[in-house]
């Protein structure tokens, strides 16, 4: 038997280049202030929390409002992931492709999704 090893993913460096290209085409007129710790977890989590991160930035910056906040943190031991707008929030009764997405991608993979008026927060399970 072959022993399957699993690849260790920095995400500040991985959501920095997602904010990047986001931002660059999406984020005229709009403040955007991001405060990334240095955060490493297993490559399929990484993979799955950058398709959330890039659905609800894309949200944020085309339908949110003026001022959009990303937040990577570790919370003991814990990833944890804010992406914050002055808009008025997701409606609870949102059912979007892409929020449809970001919901199942959260359920398998992460512990929590909340959504308040402009806030999303995502935490490692």
């Amino acid at each position: 038997m072959t022993e399957q090893r699993e690849e260790v993913v920095e995400l500040r460096e991985l959501l920095e280049r997602l904010r990047a290209m986001l931002v660059q085409g999406l984020a005229a007129g709009k403040e955007v202030r991001a405060e990334l710790a240095s955060v490493s977890i297993a490559g399929n989590r990484a993979t799955a929390l950058a398709l959330v991160f890039s659905e609800l930035l894309q949200n944020a910056l085309e339908h949110g409002g003026n001022s959009v906040r990303i937040e990577l943190a570790q919370n003991n031991g814990q990833a944890l992931l804010v992406i914050a707008d002055d808009g008025q929030g997701i409606d609870g009764d949102a059912t979007g492709t892409g929020l449809s997405i970001v919901r199942a991608l959260v359920e398998m993979n992460y512990k929590a999704v909340s959504s308040s008026a402009a806030k999303t927060r995502c935490e490692q399970k």
